[in-house]
């Protein structure tokens, strides 16, 4: 189990640190995990490569905490979309299709700020038990979070199971639409997931 090795306190280690994450993630995002070395990524940041061995024990301890800091985002904003306050909608349709929507784009955004990091990061979890494991325990609490959405709504199905195939609707049209070739235009592709998600939730 890779671990960090250092918890910055003074305000120069937590630079030197975040200088570290960012050329980690230019490394993996520009050259792949496999040319990505402690030694490029230390050069990037502008220190030693003694440096680097402060603050993570290897690049995949790094690599650890980029995803780390990405779910957390993410799940955050999830939250923000799925936890809105009944707002002045015309109807709870109407509502549906809102958030629905919003969760779409949302998705969408986090698959396009950095494509080729997020393919970095999906071919490494397959090879990288913890951090599929870290990966994993994200994308469960996110689909519990659209079970309490279901039971908030009155589904009375399996909301556990319909909040997976939920979830995995949306990330795997999403990444094949934003990292694959698209077959249709991005508000198509909108419209048609939309629709399909809402007719899982309201059946």
């Amino acid at each position: 189990m890779t671990t960090r090795v250092r918890e910055p306190a003074q305000a120069r280690s937590k630079r030197t640190r975040e200088a570290l994450l960012a050329a980690g993630e230019a490394e993996f995002s520009e050259n792949g995990y496999a040319a990505a070395t402690t030694k490029s990524i230390a050069l990037r940041a502008g220190v030693a490569t003694g440096s680097f061995y402060q603050y993570f024990v290897d690049k995949d301890a790094l690599l650890h905490e980029l995803a780390r800091t990405r779910n957390q985002r993410v799940a955050a904003e999830v939250l923000a979309v799925l936890d809105v306050e009944p707002g002045r909608t015309r109807s709870p349709a109407r509502k549906l299709e809102q958030q629905t929507r919003a969760l779409v784009e949302l998705v969408m955004g986090a698959h396009r700020e950095d494509p080729k990091l997020h393919a970095v990061l999906t071919e490494r979890r397959h090879a990288d038990p913890e951090l599929d494991a870290s990966t994993s325990l994200a994308e469960h609490a996110l689909c519990e979070c659209i079970a309490v959405m279901l039971q908030r709504r009155g589904f009375e199905g399996d909301r556990r199971a319909v909040a997976f195939v939920l979830f995995s609707m949306v990330e795997g049209a999403v990444h094949g639409h934003v990292l694959g070739a698209p077959v249709v235009s991005d508000a198509r592709f909108m419209s048609a997931l939309v629709d399909a998600l809402i007719r899982v939730i309201s059946r």
